[in-house]
C-alpha cells in the first residue's frame, strides 16, 4: 500500500458555538504529502448522497493535499463527509458503476460516502486539494477504508 502522511490540526466546534484545535497524530497513507490547513465551514455528495454529520463532538480535520501528475491513489472509500476543492490541478475520481468525473482548478464537491473510488492526478504538473473531513472528536474516523476495486 501506498503512503500518505497526515500531519492534523482537529478544530472541535464544541456546542455552545466555542472551539479548540488540537494537534493530531500523523498518519501514514499512499506516498501523498497532506499538511494541515485553518478552516471555517460546508449537502449531497457527488453521487447525489446525502448525509448526517457524525454524531458526537464535531471535529473538523482540514488537509492540503498533493498528488503527483499520474499518480493514483489505492481504491479507498470514506466513512464520514468529505469536502474537496481543488486549489491547483485537475483531479480524476473513478466511481467504478458510477463513471468518472473530472474536477478542475476551482471546483468544489462533497466527496462521496462509502463508495468505492479511486483518484489521480490528471494534470502535467502537481494536483493540490483543500481537503476538509467533517468528522467527531473520537472516534477518528478520518483515515480512508481500502476497497478492494470498484462497485
Amino acid at each position: 500500500m501506498k503512503s500518505l502522511s497526515f500531519s492534523l490540526l482537529a478544530c472541535s466546534a464544541l456546542i455552545g458555538g466555542s472551539s479548540l484545535a488540537t494537534e493530531v497524530d500523523s498518519v501514514t497513507y499512499e506516498h501523498i504529502s497532506a499538511e494541515p490547513m485553518k478552516i471555517e465551514q460546508r449537502s449531497r455528495t457527488v453521487l447525489g448522497q446525502s448525509y448526517n454529520y457524525p454524531k458526537g463532538i464535531p471535529a473538523l480535520y482540514a488537509y492540503s493535499i498533493r498528488i503527483k501528475p499520474g499518480q493514483k491513489t489505492d481504491w479507498h472509500k470514506h466513512e464520514i463527509p468529505f469536502f474537496a476543492s481543488i486549489i491547483s490541478g485537475s483531479l480524476i475520481v473513478d466511481y467504478g458503476s458510477k463513471g468518472k468525473l473530472t474536477f478542475e482548478k476551482g471546483m468544489s464537491f462533497v466527496e462521496a460516502i462509502d463508495w468505492c473510488h479511486q483518484g489521480y492526478s490528471a494534470s502535467n504538473k502537481e494536483t493540490v486539494i483543500f481537503g476538509l473531513y467533517l468528522a467527531q472528536l473520537r472516534p477518528n474516523q478520518v483515515k480512508p477504508v481500502a476497497c478492494d476495486g470498484p462497485q
